[in-house]
């Protein structure tokens, strides 16, 4: 199956580019490869294609509707908790000028998504084994992103003093999380009072839905 005609349309409102991210065929392999290694290692519970597209992919660059510089501008990523490799993998495919290091504390999971880099010519990522507070302590990583992203994962406030210390220190450097609303709504005022402890202001841009309606996301953006 090739991308379907509203992802495709979502994807460029979200600021798709020209250039390796018109070519959605190492996405089509990606998924082959998801599937395949599924059967012998829990990458994902998400392994209908259709929602391969709109509850990964998708998502995964809906982050440009709220930061599009990363579909477009030269910054580094990091990923964390990147799993079988969203939105790793994605970010790299979309924009080929941005650099992305996934970072996952689970080993075949890290390998996959290492092994995926490789095979559909993503240059641009790379994965590191380990947490991201044991990750942040190291001098090749310790302040060297503009930009943090959280996925699919726990406490904001809690992570928060967990990731940030892979951040740059100069203004404008964000660390953002992929939520619902509802997780937005119960998280934000203790995440807020710790961000401000920190030197962070708090951005929550709207709710917004995936193609054919297959989710709601909504972002929190902590910039310094």
């Amino acid at each position: 199956m090739a991308m379907p005609r509203d992802v495709g349309e979502f994807l460029i409102d979200c600021g798709l580019q020209a250039g390796r991210g018109s070519d959605p065929r190492p996405l089509e392999r990606l998924y082959e490869h998801l599937v395949a290694a599924n059967r012998t290692t829990n990458l994902t519970r998400i392994t209908s294609e259709e929602d391969y597209w709109r509850l990964h992919v998708a998502d995964s660059l809906s982050i440009g509707l709220v930061w599009p510089e990363l579909l477009s501008g030269p910054l580094t990523v990091a990923d964390v908790g990147c799993g079988a490799g969203f939105p790793t993998l994605p970010l790299a495919w979309a924009n080929p000028a941005l650099s992305v290091t996934g970072i996952e504390s689970r080993g075949k999971k890290a390998a996959f998504v290492a092994e995926q880099a490789r095979v559909l010519g993503l240059s641009n990522a790379a994965v590191v084994e380990g947490r991201a507070r044991d990750v942040a302590r190291t001098p090749a990583r310790a302040g060297k992103y503009d930009a943090v992203l959280l996925r699919a994962v726990g406490d904001s406030a809690r992570l928060l003093r967990e990731c940030r210390g892979l951040l740059k220190p100069h203004a404008g450097s964000r660390i953002v999380f992929y939520k619902t609303p509802a997780a937005v709504a119960a998280e934000r005022d203790r995440l807020a009072r710790d961000a401000g402890k920190l030197g962070f202001s708090v951005i929550a841009p709207d709710p917004f839905s995936l193609p054919s309606a297959r989710g709601t996301r909504q972002f929190i953006l902590l910039e310094r």
